[in-house]
C-alpha cells in the first residue's frame, strides 16, 4: 500500500521540521520581524517544501507564527505583557502540577525523570544551551504528564513554546546555566518522596527564574531566513 507508506513518510518528516521550528524559535533562531519561506528552510532542511508548509501553518495554528501573504510566514512578537502573563500561568500551573505529581507519585517515570536530570546538568557544564533547554523542557513535561492531566502537560508545553529565549548566548557565560540546572535535582527528590509542600516550594523558586531569563531583548535575525 504505497499511498499509506507515502503519508506516513511525509507525517514523519512534517513532526521532525514542527521539532526543529519549534526549537528555532524558542531559541530566537527565527526572529520577529523576518518573513520566513518555507521552501527557503525546505533546501536547509534537505527535504521538500510540503512537511516544512505544513509544519509552518501547525505553528500559526499555534499562534506562534502569521501567513504573510504571497511571501511566506513571520514570528508572532511576544511583548513584555505577553511574557508576564505566560509566567503567571506557568507558576499557577507548574507549582500546583508538580504537587499533584508529588501525591500521585512517578511510578516508572522517575528514571527516566532521572536521566533528564543528569542531561541537563552535564549540558550546564558544557555550556550548550540548545540541548539543556530540551532536556529541561522535557523534564517540566514529564513531571506534569506525572498527574495524569494530559491536557496539563499539552498547556505548559504551549506556554513554553511562546517564549523567546533570546539571550541564550549570555546564559552559560553569566553562570545561570548552572544555578538553574541544580535546581532540578532536589525537585526532583522531593517528588519522588511524595513532599507535595517542598516540591511546590522548589518548583516556585525554579520558575522565580524565569523572567529575567526569559527575555524579548531580540538577537540579530538569523541567516536561515
Amino acid at each position: 500500500m504505497p499511498m499509506v507508506r507515502d503519508t506516513l513518510r511525509r507525517t514523519s518528516l512534517r513532526d521532525q521540521a514542527l521539532a526543529v521550528l519549534r526549537k528555532a524559535l524558542v531559541v530566537g533562531e527565527l526572529a520577529p520581524g523576518v518573513v520566513y519561506s518555507a521552501a527557503s528552510l525546505a533546501k536547509d532542511f534537505g527535504v521538500s517544501t510540503s512537511p516544512v508548509r505544513e509544519a509552518m501553518l501547525a505553528l500559526v495554528d499555534e499562534g506562534l507564527l502569521e501567513t504573510v501573504p504571497n511571501r511566506g510566514f513571520r514570528v508572532v512578537a511576544i511583548s513584555e505583557r505577553d511574557l508576564a502573563e505566560i509566567f503567571e500561568l506557568r507558576m499557577m500551573l507548574e507549582v500546583q502540577g508538580v504537587g499533584r505529581a508529588a501525591e500521585v507519585g512517578l511510578g516508572e517515570r522517575l528514571e527516566r525523570l532521572q536521566l533528564l536530570v543528569d542531561v541537563i546538568e552535564k549540558t550546564a557544564r558544557e555550556g550548550d544551551v540548545v540541548a539543556n533547554l530540551q532536556a529541561d523542557r522535557d523534564f517540566h513535561i514529564a513531571l506534569m504528564e506525572a498527574t495524569g492531566n494530559r491536557r496539563l502537560a499539552d498547556a505548559v508545553a504551549r506556554l513554553r513554546d511562546q517564549t523567546r529565549l533570546y539571550n541564550l548566548h549570555t546564559l552559560a557565560a553569566d553562570g545561570r546555566l548552572n544555578d538553574s540546572a541544580a535546581e532540578h535535582r532536589p525537585l526532583l527528590e522531593a517528588v519522588a518522596r511524595g513532599d507535595r509542600e517542598q516540591a511546590e516550594e522548589l518548583m516556585r523558586r525554579h520558575l522565580a527564574h524565569v523572567p529575567g531569563d526569559w527575555s524579548t531583548d531580540a538577537l540579530p535575525a538569523s541567516d536561515i531566513a
